[in-house]
């Protein structure tokens, strides 16, 4: 009897972290429907699709730092739910399409988390413009890139 009580109690405090605290930024660059896969560091995406539009998760697209050519983030499917109070009933899926590092340090030099910029249609979705912000913290969890429709 007591094993089984330690034995829940440890395993409870073991369980693995699926989620992180982001910072959520926008940037117009994702914006722009025409513009080609092979201008972002994701640009093996263009052997599939030509632009941002003919993504099947566009306008809902971004970069998080370390999606590097050639990397398994490139083209991944990550669930965006936001914090309050900025929060919605709505999670966001967005595909990444590029590694945001630089334009990450010059946007929020001051914040120490992960940042993922995405497209000012994306972080119209993700707040419902019920937030009148340029940035907000969500919860991000990589998902099935099906839930992306790749």
């Amino acid at each position: 009897m007591k094993f089984t009580l330690i034995a829940t109690l440890l395993s409870a405090f073991a369980l693995p972290v699926f989620a992180d605290s982001v910072f959520v930024v926008q940037n117009a660059s994702y914006s722009n429907p025409n513009a080609s896969l092979s201008t972002v560091t994701c640009s093996g995406l263009a052997l599939r699709f030509a632009n941002f539009s003919s993504l099947p998760s566009f306008p809902n697209i971004g970069g998080m730092p370390g999606a590097v050519s050639n990397s398994t983030l490139c083209g991944s499917c990550w669930s965006l739910t936001p914090a309050p109070p900025c929060s919605s009933p709505t999670t966001l899926y967005i595909t990444v399409v590029d590694d945001d590092s630089n334009y990450v340090v010059d946007t929020a030099k001051d914040v120490n988390t992960t940042i993922y910029a995405i497209s000012e249609q994306a972080y119209g979705n993700l707040t419902q413009a019920s937030c009148n912000v340029d940035a907000v913290y969500a919860e991000a969890t990589q998902v099935h890139a099906s839930m992306c429709g790749m």
